[in-house]
């Protein structure tokens, strides 16, 4: 068994078969790389062709006759000029190729990014009319921080100022007339119980219709100008320059069901200037809070407490009402 050059030395030839001579020409590629034929190569813009009969002859040692080149490299109808050109030599004998360059695009036609000369005007001119807007609420905010310019005086005068609607007027709920009774129980109609004609205290009675439909009276039995509060010897309990002015008041219900006294009565001092609260409670022992419903003909009694200036004494009244009643008078003096 034979090996030939570039065989590797265990492998086995065929029955019959000799190694090829590394000495035969035949057997060898042929040593001119430019006998090999041109392969068009995928990519290209345009694929160099060989002479189909200088190839042939290159292989099969038989010679072509000037008219078969000349046919065989007859281009074919349809087929672009140059397709089957020979092309350039390359190293070592190798075929090179060349490919076309694009073509450039024109300056003109390229797209440069740039905006056009009136989208850079409109820019500019929203900016500057942003620019004024800012400006102007600045210098208007600062003219009301500081209050204001002097006023022109070429300006007009001002209007005058618009007069304020009057509020609708409210439409007063009427007051319950109360009565006024004397020691006996009867209706007393000239007047008494007003401040300037108030009633008198331990004589008369003032009295309202209820809710409940019955009716509630009140007395006040006696009133005390210069009382001293319970336990504390008069010594530091009233500020100098006031007094303080205790009453004691009894209170009778007639009519269906129960009705407390505090829900329903409220009890002032008055004088030429202002009114005066009731104090009575945490002062006093009882209280009217402290009166418990009272049954159809049922009477408590209770004391109220006034701080009432010196000065305003001479004119203090009692004032006596109810949640819809009108208020009634006593005098203290």
């Amino acid at each position: 068994m034979r090996t030939g050059r570039g065989t590797p030395s265990d492998y086995d030839w065929e029955d019959g078969a000799d190694a090829p001579d590394a000495s035969d020409p035949s057997a060898r590629t042929p040593a001119d790389p430019a006998a090999l034929p041109a392969l068009p190569r995928r990519g290209a813009r345009a694929v160099p062709s060989r002479d189909l009969t200088a190839d042939v002859s290159a292989w099969s040692g038989t010679g072509v006759g000037p008219d078969a080149t000349g046919a065989a490299s007859e281009e074919p109808p349809g087929v672009p000029d140059g397709l089957f050109d020979a092309p350039a030599e390359g190293p070592y004998g190798a075929p090179s190729f060349t490919y076309d360059a694009p073509e450039e695009t024109p300056d003109e036609e390229r797209r440069d990014g740039r905006l056009p000369a009136w989208a850079i005007l409109a820019m500019v001119a929203v900016q500057g009319a942003a620019a004024v807007a800012i400006v102007a609420l600045v210098l208007g905010a600062g003219q009301n921080l500081l209050g204001g310019g002097a006023a022109d005086p070429s300006a007009a005068p001002p209007s005058a100022p618009a007069t304020r609607s009057a509020p609708p007027a409210q439409t007063e709920q009427p007051r319950e007339p109360g009565t006024v009774l004397d020691a006996q129980g009867r209706e007393v109609t000239d007047g008494t119980g007003g401040y300037d004609r108030p009633a008198t205290v331990g004589e008369h009675t003032v009295a309202w219709s209820v809710w409940t439909g019955g009716t509630l009276s009140v007395t006040p039995l006696a009133v005390d100008l210069d009382a001293t509060l319970p336990g504390a010897s008069g010594e530091g309990a009233i500020q100098e320059g006031y007094r303080l002015v205790l009453v004691e008041y009894e209170v009778r219900y007639d009519g269906t069901g129960h009705l407390a006294p505090a829900e329903e009565l409220w009890l002032t001092g008055e004088s030429s200037r202002t009114y005066f609260p009731d104090v009575g409670e945490g002062l006093v022992p009882d209280p009217m809070k402290r009166i418990t419903p009272l049954a159809d003909g049922a009477s408590a009694r209770f004391h109220s407490a006034f701080v009432v200036p010196e000065a305003e004494v001479e004119s203090f009244r009692l004032g006596v009402e109810t949640f819809s009643g009108e208020v009634l008078y006593f005098a203290t003096t």
